[in-house]
């Protein structure tokens, strides 16, 4: 995944803002094939959104189908897709929950931040593969 790195400090900003909650959001931008047929996602734009829980902020996130609808039509009018989604995880490890399991379709890539005690420990990204489970993308953040 290539990130640009005013819009990996924005994911970072909300994951502070919206502590001791979860924050969450949609990435993007494009997916590029190499001569290998290796996807890499490209994250042109990051969209933040509510985390729409009523219950549970804390340990999980949800996106409104609305809010889903909304930035995918705006992708759309600039040439990009839906790509992936991130949210940042607190007191726990950036690995996907079974949550996020249930949460991403195949080709999703879900971009995790973990915050341990305010403060950010690692971030990591994972692509849905279409057979099920998840394989970790390197994240290249880029000017």
């Amino acid at each position: 995944m290539k990130l640009f790195r005013r819009k990996f400090e924005i994911i970072q900003e909300q994951a502070f803002r919206e502590l001791p909650y979860e924050c969450c959001g949609l990435l993007v931008g494009i997916r590029q094939k190499d001569h290998k047929g290796n996807i890499e996602n490209i994250v042109y734009e990051v969209a933040p959104c509510r985390n729409c829980l009523y219950f549970g902020k804390e340990q999980g996130f949800e996106i409104s189908h609305q809010d889903y609808l909304d930035i995918e039509r705006e992708a759309a009018r600039h040439g990009f897709d839906i790509i992936g989604s991130y949210h940042s995880h607190i007191n726990s490890p950036a690995i996907p929950s079974l949550h996020d399991v249930d949460f991403a379709r195949a080709g999703h890539t879900l971009l995790i931040i973990a915050l341990i005690n305010g403060r950010p420990k690692e971030v990591t990204a994972w692509l849905r593969r279409e057979s099920g489970g998840f394989h970790q993308e390197q994240i290249r953040v880029v000017e």
